[in-house]
Order: structure tokens, then C-alpha cells, then sequence
């Protein structure tokens, strides 16, 4: 059953130096927060189409969380469940000269070591009631990449609710970010060809 107590989405377009995407004294941004592993349910970006279980895990973070590690894992749609994830490792860092402290720069690792991307958050929150966890990021275009919107889900590792775990729960928080994205300048036509990302989030 779809929580009766929604928060609202607050979202903001690139670049922004809204309070909620500065660190204290002047915001409250909470880098540590970020931490941790996100499922990625819906997206722009080619590169998830045919993907199921996206999961994006941020650990290993600098003192002030200005640069911390990254892996990306992720499965092709038509294999098993059991089956070993594909993984993508990197490395992120506050872009110098940012508009605020939640923009990023992502390098590679390994044999990955010279892609980089450029991105950033315009939005996150938690639902009180269900515990579920959301984060909007926005990545710039590439020369490997155009420009996309990922919506990441977790359920709150601090305070699990067995409501997290209701599909139609999580489903109906994707639907109003997605709506909320149609409203954001700079992104709106973008979210217009957003698409949902299968798999345990």
C-alpha cells in the first residue's frame, strides 16, 4: 500500500547552489550520508537499457568525503540471478571550483583508467514513513555518453521499515521523482525519455 504521508520532492536543475547541496555552515549537505549502495530504478542513459539490478556503491571516502571510491555493478536482463555481476570501478572528487558540494568528477580505474565523467546531485530525501531513501544525479555528456538522469533507491540502512520492501511502494516514489524531473529546468526534456531499470533495488 502506497505511503499516505509523502514527502515532497525537491529538485534542482545543474549547477545549483541551493543550501541542501552546500555543506555546513552554509548548507546541509551530508556527505556521509551518500555513502553506501544505491539501486539505480530508472534512468536516461543508454548504457542500462537491457540492464537489470543496477547497484552504485560509494565507500572509502577522504576525511571530507571530497573524494571517495565508486563501483558499478550490473547484470544483462537476460541472465540469472546467481549469476556473477559486472562490475566497473572508479574513483570520485569534488570538482574544484564547483557551484556547490555535491558535483563531481568521476575517473576511471585499471584499464578504465583514462574515460572520466562529470556529475552531479539535485536532489535527494527520505520517506519517513516507508524508510526508502532517493537521490537524483544528473551526468554531463561525454564523448562516450550523452547527457542522462539516474534515480537512485535504497532502503535506510540506519532505519529498515518492512514497508521498503513493497514494489508498489518504491514504484510509486520513482513515478513522482520522474514527474517532479519533467519540472526542473534544464533537465525536463531530458526526463522525457526516462525508462524504468529492472531488478532488486
Amino acid at each position: 500500500m502506497a505511503s499516505t504521508a509523502q514527502t515532497p520532492i525537491e529538485l534542482h536543475p545543474p549547477a545549483s547552489s541551493h543550501p541542501s547541496l552546500l555543506v555546513a555552515p552554509a548548507g546541509h549537505f551530508d556527505g556521509s550520508w551518500f555513502m553506501g549502495s544505491w539501486g539505480v530504478a530508472w534512468s536516461t542513459l543508454p548504457m542500462w537499457k537491457g540492464k537489470k539490478d543496477v547497484v552504485i556503491k560509494y565507500e572509502s571516502p577522504s576525511a571530507d568525503y571530497s573524494s571517495f571510491d565508486s563501483t558499478v555493478f550490473s547484470r544483462k536482463e537476460s541472465a540469472a540471478a546467481d549469476s556473477s555481476p559486472s562490475t566497473v570501478r572508479g574513483r570520485e572528487t569534488l570538482t574544484k571550483g564547483g557551484p556547490n558540494a555535491a558535483t563531481y568528477d568521476w575517473q576511471g580505474k585499471s584499464w578504465l583508467f583514462f574515460v572520466h565523467s562529470h556529475w552531479e546531485v539535485l536532489g535527494y530525501g527520505k520517506e519517513e514513513e516507508t524508510g526508502l531513501e532517493w537521490a537524483v544525479t544528473f551526468f554531463s555528456k561525454t564523448m562516450f555518453t550523452p547527457a542522462g538522469l539516474d534515480i537512485y533507491i535504497r532502503n535506510s540502512p540506519t532505519a529498515p521499515k518492512p514497508a521498503a520492501a513493497d514494489l508498489t511502494v518504491r514504484a510509486d516514489l520513482v513515478r513522482r521523482i520522474a514527474a517532479a524531473l519533467g519540472q526542473v529546468e534544464g533537465v525536463s526534456d531530458l526526463a522525457k525519455g526516462g525508462f524504468e531499470v529492472p531488478g532488486i533495488v
